[in-house]
């Protein structure tokens, strides 16, 4: 058995030296087959020794593994190539994308190519997403699913009820702290609907309003709905900070304590959304949060958690202040008047301590498009202003910028891609229109980068363990039928990597830039990718709960 803590043995990831031992065919009997893959090394998504093996696929399924399956009416050799599962990136928010495309415009969405075939995952070799994260994105499930069912969308899509956008929706722009009896039902009979209608659990975004206002026993309340259906319980926790609090407890730490207890009073499995530690850091390091966990998980709570490989996050600018502040849509209007911006400059200013100007990036400001790519310092040098009232413009604006903020340590990002083996690779992005703004480069490197940095430059993780970490670990949690997996009777989702023509180039002044070294990639056995080139098959489904 491989661990996910061995290093990288040389043969493994290459693919020259492999163990092969004798591979008996299994599955199908007879040479229907559409498609064989032949001569790859196999990665199937677990923490099995490689192998070298031919895959057959029938329709949209994999009929066969095995050895000299025979001819196919399309053959590839992928000699010299690994073959995986298709990446599942478990923590997606390309919703917040197709938000822009209401019903009556899918039409406009399904004719730009990168957005309906998600050109930035293709490239990557993600093949599904879990969309509706951090309690923001689409309320109504079947209005999403029915935009990316006119559009044919090019992945999979499983969805979340998402709370603060449900929320939202109920209550309005005056969004009680504590729900009323009545009110708490009208959420509990929400969040039901949404995972009838397919949803595969309920995300929450603590940090951002509304969900920020929410107390642990609404929580606790609306996870078991969630459980009652068998769903996930997924938290964008409420404190990703190691703010330091005057009884000397540590924010992140305590956030994290309250999903462990959400859990344990609900009986229902947690997904911590893009476990990471923020600036101000004072010294945190992942191992106390790993140790959390681990003691949580021996205690029987089915606890799990997601992380890129990047040391800096993208969000809203308004996250550089206190929720106090704040509505799901930007500042509160209290806070735009003199009296208010004064307040509002304060609180960015202690920010600034901890997190300089310089290290805040705009990446999306319709109003003002040449900010976009420039700092926060940059913008105000530029207008003759201080930081701080630059900030206080920018948010107060009717709608404030998103940004990317550098406000990670890489040695903690690495210890929880590391250390944990209930820890699954996620990238946090979204589907772009090709050269539009200025995305995350985790929109378009992510899963490459995580290979490349961690298991062919580094060293640090074994590929096995990486593969599981982007398949059959996220395929597992959120209860996704036949996928995640190279098995026979599982979907034909296969990522087909030449390893060393493997790398991601996305950056964050232009991130742009498909990664590249998947060479073949299948969805549902269509060909979206062919010799290293989108096609224009998109094979993607809706997918909805299981059971």
């Amino acid at each position: 058995m491989i661990t996910r803590r061995d290093f990288l043995k040389g043969a493994a990831i290459t693919g020259t030296a492999c163990l092969v031992s004798p591979f008996v065919s299994y599955g199908a009997d007879n040479n229907g087959y559409d498609t064989v893959i032949r001569n790859g090394t196999v990665y199937d998504g677990t923490l099995a020794r490689p192998r070298i093996a031919d895959i057959g696929i029938r329709g949209d399924r994999i009929a066969a593994i095995g050895n000299n399956l025979g001819n196919a009416a399309r053959m590839i050799d992928a000699s010299g190539l690994i073959v995986t599962p298709g990446f599942i990136d478990g923590h997606n928010h390309a919703d917040l994308t197709f938000k822009i495309f209401a019903k009556e415009r899918a039409d406009a969405a399904s004719k730009i190519p990168s957005l309906a075939g998600n050109h930035n995952y293709a490239y990557q070799g993600v093949t599904t997403i879990v969309t509706g994260n951090c309690g923001l994105g689409y309320a109504k499930t079947d209005d999403f699913y029915e935009i990316l069912t006119k559009v044919k969308f090019g992945s999979n899509v499983y969805h979340l009820a998402p709370h603060g956008a449900i929320r939202q929706e109920l209550f309005g722009d005056h969004q009680p702290q504590k729900l009323t009896p009545q009110r708490l039902e009208a959420m509990r009979k929400r969040i039901a609907e949404e995972i009838e209608a397919g949803a595969v659990g309920m995300s929450c975004g603590l940090e951002y309003a509304p969900g920020s206002l929410t107390d642990t026993e609404e929580l606790i309340e609306l996870a078991k709905v969630v459980k009652k259906y068998n769903g996930v319980y997924v938290t964008h926790i409420r404190d990703l900070t190691g703010a330091i609090y005057r009884d000397g407890r540590i924010g992140v730490m305590e956030a994290l304590k309250e999903a462990i207890e959400i859990g344990k009073k609900a009986n229902v499995p947690v997904q911590i959304s893009h476990i990471q530690i923020n600036q101000p850091i004072n010294k945190m390091t992942a191992t106390p949060m790993i140790e959390l966990i681990t003691r949580a998980r021996a205690e029987g709570v089915d606890i799990t958690a997601d992380a890129y490989p990047y040391d800096a996050g993208s969000s809203w600018m308004t996250m550089l202040t206190p929720a106090k502040y704040k509505t799901d849509k930007g500042i509160k209007e209290d806070y735009k008047n003199a009296k208010g911006r004064a307040e509002l400059k304060g609180a960015v200013e202690e920010t600034f301590t901890y997190l300089g100007p310089e290290k805040t990036m705009i990446i999306s400001y319709p109003q003002r498009t040449h900010y976009e790519g420039k700092n926060i310092k940059e913008v105000a040098d530029m207008e003759g202003k201080t930081p701080a009232d630059m900030y206080v413009d920018m948010v107060c604006s009717n709608d404030a910028p998103q940004a990317i903020m550098q406000d990670q340590d890489m040695r903690n990002v690495k210890e929880f891609l590391m250390k944990n083996d209930s820890v699954f690779v996620i990238s946090d992005g979204w589907t772009t229109i090709k050269d539009v703004g200025k995305p995350h480069p985790r929109c378009y490197g992510a899963y490459p980068k995580m290979i490349k940095m961690f298991a062919m430059d580094e060293k640090i993780m074994d590929l096995s363990a990486i593969v599981r970490a982007m398949t059959s670990l996220p395929a597992e949690k959120f209860r996704m039928t036949n996928r995640g997996k190279l098995d026979v009777g599982y979907f034909a989702d296969i990522t087909l990597i030449d390893l060393q023509k493997l790398g991601d180039h996305a950056t964050y002044n232009n991130p742009h830039q498909y990664s590249t070294g998947v060479e073949y990639l299948f969805v549902n056995g269509f060909l979206s990718i062919d010799k290293g080139k989108v096609t224009n098959e998109r094979g993607g489904r809706v997918s909805k709960r299981e059971m």
